[in-house]
Parts: structure tokens; sequence; C-alpha cells
């Protein structure tokens, strides 16, 4: 799935690419597709037509194959498939990935290999791929006639102690909604994240809570520094206004070399109040360069495959939207929150 597929986001920031962490995922399959649409849409997608629905809607048989979504505030946010034959349990899932028939014969043929098989009888939770977006939980028991697949789909939510410690944190303790934000700033398409979206989210300090981590992808010649920069200006108080600035001269320090670089963020310093001698001192002997790597080892826990990566409320971000936005407060907030619902079912496959 693409990062920031929104026209408003047209490039990324990338590290190096990661192979895929699981075997199923070896064919083009659109994790998540169906997650967060309603029962009824789910029930539409081609591959599960014919299934006969129960309880409502929110159980749906497919020969001998059944599916039972997990509805948060109206919204699908997992899905347990259950069933004795192979070929249905992958039509299933890929039903549910929005995928196509091509895509359910190449996961049969994944499900069918004896190692594959092997591993799903111990029992394994998972995420679906290298983007972290989703879950996959697998267990096979029996065998021959008495074999049974048990596999549960699920939109990854994120507790709150995987996220990396920052003291570059705004908006009101009591806020509802906590976003993390994972940036590099030189990266294009964080400067735009943060003139557009972030800077909407800090105007509603009583709404968000907003959490800021360091990832300064190694190709940007100046990231680093300026991250480094960026913690000298939070010794004194001044993160945000000095992120501002950053941002702002993205163009100018961007394209210098180091000492100029540097020179300018000294300026910066001076222009924003601070004490320069003291800033200059802290960016001179890297008295931050600890705390900017530290934050960065949390990218491995948070799925960071690209900069910016934002988390809202334990969910990342793929397009931004008004409505994602939504359907993400909604489900995390009500009760039982998806979180809560995704991890009793979890518990059954470890």
């Amino acid at each position: 799935m693409p990062f920031f597929a929104s026209a408003r986001f047209p490039r990324v920031c990338r590290p190096a690419a990661s192979l895929l962490a699981l075997l199923v995922l070896s064919g083009p399959l659109p994790a998540q597709a169906q997650l967060w649409e309603t029962p009824q849409t789910t029930a539409r997608q081609p591959l599960l037509r014919g299934a006969k629905a129960e309880q409502g809607g929110k159980v749906l048989r497919l020969g001998s194959t059944a599916l039972t979504l997990d509805v948060v505030a109206g919204r699908v946010v997992g899905v347990l498939i259950e069933g004795r034959d192979t070929a249905g349990v992958t039509r299933a899932l890929a039903g549910v990935w929005g995928s196509t028939a091509e895509g359910a014969a190449s996961l049969q043929q994944a499900f069918s290999r004896p190692a594959f098989q092997d591993r799903a009888r111990l029992g394994s939770v998972q995420t679906a791929d290298e983007t972290g977006t989703d879950l996959l939980a697998l267990r096979l028991t029996g065998r021959g006639a008495e074999q049974r697949w048990r596999v549960y789909a699920a939109v990854n939510v994120l507790p709150e102690s995987v996220f990396p410690a920052t003291r570059n944190v705004t908006g009101q303790r009591g806020a509802p909604h906590v976003l993390h934000v994972l940036s590099d700033f030189q990266c294009p398409a964080c400067r735009q994240l943060w003139a557009e979206q972030l800077a909407a989210w800090r105007a509603q300090p009583g709404k968000y809570r907003l959490h800021y981590h360091h990832f300064p992808l190694d190709y940007h010649a100046n990231a680093f520094a300026a991250a480094e920069a960026s913690e000298c200006a939070a010794k004194q108080g001044t993160f945000w206004k000095y992120a501002d600035r950053l941002f702002k001269g993205f163009d100018e320090w961007g394209q210098a070399g180091a000492p100029q670089a540097a020179k300018l963020f000294g300026s910066y310093a001076g222009t924003l109040g601070l004490d320069r001698a003291a800033f200059e001192r802290c960016l001179s002997t890297r008295q931050t360069k600890a705390e900017v790597r530290r934050q960065m080892q949390g990218a491995e826990k948070t799925y960071l495959r690209g900069t910016p990566t934002v988390y809202l409320n334990g969910v990342k971000l793929t397009s931004f939207s008004a409505g994602e936005l939504e359907r993400i407060q909604a489900v995390t907030h009500a009760r039982p929150s998806a979180a809560r619902v995704i991890e009793e079912r979890l518990k059954t496959f470890r």
C-alpha cells in the first residue's frame, strides 16, 4: 500500500526498502483494503459474493467457511475466518483484503505449503506487511479431514508504550486524541505536513495531544544536524518555534554545506531570542546527538517505512482524509474500543 496516496502528498521520503515479514504476502494483495468499511460493503466484495449473511450481517457463510466481522462504531476492524477447506479460507481472506481471484490462488498456494502449515500449527500473530497497518493471526489444528484453519485479519492499534519518549509535546494533557509524528526536517513531505495538517492539529490543543519524534534519513545531508539543533532549542524550551523556523528556512539550510548550515541554525536561535552562545555550544559539542539517536531507535517498533509517519490514537494514518480521521477517532473511543475487541480475539492465537 503506497504511503500518502492522496494527491496532496505527491512524494514521501523513504529509507531503504526491506523484505515483507510474512510469506503469505508474496503476491500483490492490498492489505487493509476492506477493513474500516461497513459490514455491508465488506459483504459486497467480489470474492465474497454468494455468502449467506447471519446475525445482522456480522457473520458471513461462504460454503463451509465462516467469517465473523468485528464491528466497532459501524466499521469492520477485524475479520475472523474459520474453516476446514484451505481454498475457501484463502478465498475469504483475499475477499476481506479486496483482492482478486489471482490473489486468492496465490494465498491458497502459500497456505498449502508444508513449511507454512507447520508454522501455522504453532500459532502466529504478526503484521500483515512491512507497513504495519494490519495484523494477521493464524492457527491450524488437526490433520486430514479434521484440519481446521482460524485466520484473523485486523487493524493494528499500537499501544502508547511503543512510541519513544520525547519532550517535544504540545496540546493539553487531557486532549482526547493523541498524535505521534515521526519526521525529518529535510524531507519535503514533512514540510508539507507541518504547514498543513500538523498546523491544524496544533491549533486544536484541546482536541489533539501531539508528540514529535525524530527520524532524519541518512541521505538528507543536514537532517541529523537539524534534529540536533531542534533539541538544543528544546533544552531552552522553544522546540516548536524553532521547528517552525527550520521548515521556513528549508531551502536555505537544506542546500548549504554543513558549516554554513550550522551558522544558519545559530542565527535562527538568535532571532528567536534564545541564548545563542549556549545554543551554539550545545550544537558544536553535540550535546543532543544521543537524544536524536534514542528516538530513532523506535522506528522498527512503529513500522516506519518513510517520513513523515503519523499515528492517531495508535493507528497509522494512510491518507489524512477527514473521513480517515473520523473513523479512527470513532473506533478508538468506542466502548469497547477497537484495541480491546482485537486483543480479545488475538488471545486465542497466542
